[in-house]
């Protein structure tokens, strides 16, 4: 069983929102605090179900990173059960489930912040965290960002920083190598160097 105990207030982490109602899922990081908040940017499809008026988020710790890319490109949604609630259903190989009512803090500018009004766990456990998955993550959330064009060429060499670390990090799996390049690729592309 999953509580509290095992966040640390004030640091992020990593899940994949699935917003109740609609078959689409999308990588979000949630800061944990006593409610906790995340950022939605605008030109995000999260950002448009959210402003349309989502009853609930159904969020996924994945027990594997590859799940944020499948995620990030509209597939990890035909991989996962659907509820007749229209939530998807737990399933625990896949990781550590939670349910988030959200709240609208605050909007202007490039976000919304939202909080979660209640905060549940409903089944699996968290994986362990790696260094690989923290720098997969931030490139895939910089890819996020430029697509929304919140960020600009000037960020193409941390993005290839992170690259290099996940191949660092992960030096005996090259599946997430392959998929950091492919992102890398998309990255240059979107902010005009590719």
């Amino acid at each position: 069983m999953v509580s509290s105990v095992c966040f640390v207030k004030g640091v992020y982490y990593e899940f994949i929102a699935f917003p109740c109602g609609h078959k689409y899922s999308m990588p979000l990081g949630l800061l944990y605090m006593e409610k906790p908040r995340f950022k939605v940017y605008k030109g995000t499809g999260l950002w448009g179900l959210l402003r349309g008026g989502v009853g609930g988020l159904v969020l996924l710790a994945p027990r594997d990173p590859l799940d944020f890319y499948l995620s990030l490109i509209h597939s990890l949604e035909l991989e996962v059960s659907w509820g007749s609630d229209g939530c998807p259903v737990v399933d625990e190989f896949k990781g550590a489930w939670f349910t988030c009512a959200p709240r609208l803090l605050a909007s202007g500018g490039d976000y919304d912040e939202y909080e979660c009004s209640s905060f549940t766990h409903t089944g699996g456990s968290p994986p362990p965290y790696s260094r690989a998955m923290g720098c997969f993550v931030e490139l895939l959330i910089l890819l996020s960002k430029a697509r929304a064009k919140v960020v600009d060429a000037g960020s193409l060499s941390y993005a290839r920083w992170l690259r290099w670390c996940v191949g660092r990090a992960s030096p005996g799996d090259e599946r997430i190598v392959g998929v950091s390049d492919t992102v890398l690729r998309e990255l240059e592309k979107v902010l005009g160097e590719g």
